[in-house]
């Protein structure tokens, strides 16, 4: 049986891999919020880099959190896409990385240098919960064309059923996330409980009149031994 952890992951993969065919996209990243308001790089996959990071694979994703907010003015950082997808809780759908106005890809810019990799259409989309509280953000990268896989923009059908399968996933794993916490409280209470039943029995036995003689009988002793 496979453990929780390793049944997340896979439930993530799955999220992410299905945009990804659905879109013929080359590469996909996967991030996740944590109770710091990041975005975690948590999968990261591209097909002609041939990257698998993240998730199953063990492989650590070499990239710092994605801050929601500036730490020293605790302004909204809107400057970068995924981000602001996060904090707009709206699709980003960027035709050519190279040529936009209003984000920073410097990041990717340079993994580009470094890489020979050329990242070209963008797909983001926020992932969130049926109260519409954030969990993450799925973000596609370079569109192919089916025919003979040249890079293009997201079509809006495209945009519009990544987005159905987004909203589907998100309400999934929101599922999963509230079914751990719970099994976690579950799991709490039970050593809670078990705590109070172990320290009844002591008390229990403690207070027996059977102990009480045996205490009594070794306090006999001790004073015979010091006389």
């Amino acid at each position: 049986m496979f453990s929780t952890e390793k049944r997340f992951e896979q439930l993530l993969e799955r999220i992410l891999l299905e945009a990804k065919t659905l879109c013929n996209a080359d590469g996909g990243t996967l991030y996740l919020r944590d109770p710091q308001d990041r975005l975690v790089f948590t999968l990261m996959h591209n097909d002609t880099l041939h990257i698998a990071l993240g998730g199953t694979t063990g492989q650590p994703i070499p990239f710092a959190p994605l801050p929601l907010y500036n730490p020293v003015t605790g302004t909204p950082n809107h400057s970068n896409v995924a981000v602001h997808a996060a904090l707009t809780h709206e699709t980003i759908n960027i035709s050519d990385a190279y040529h936009v106005e209003g984000f920073d890809f410097s990041g990717t810019k340079a993994f580009d240098r470094q890489t020979g990799y050329r990242s070209r259409s963008f797909l983001t989309v926020p992932l969130c919960d049926e109260n519409n509280e954030l969990l993450g953000v799925l973000q596609l990268i370079n569109a192919r064309a089916p025919d003979n896989y040249t890079v293009i923009a997201f079509s809006a059908g495209l945009q519009k059923v990544v987005e159905s399968l987004s909203t589907l996933a998100a309400l999934a794993l929101a599922a999963y996330i509230r079914e751990q916490k719970l099994r976690a409280e579950i799991q709490e209470l039970r050593i809670a409980v078990d705590q109070e039943k172990k320290e009844r029995q002591v008390t229990q036995i403690t207070e027996s009149e059977y102990f009480q003689t045996l205490r009594l009988q070794a306090h006999k002793l001790r004073a015979r031994v010091v006389r």
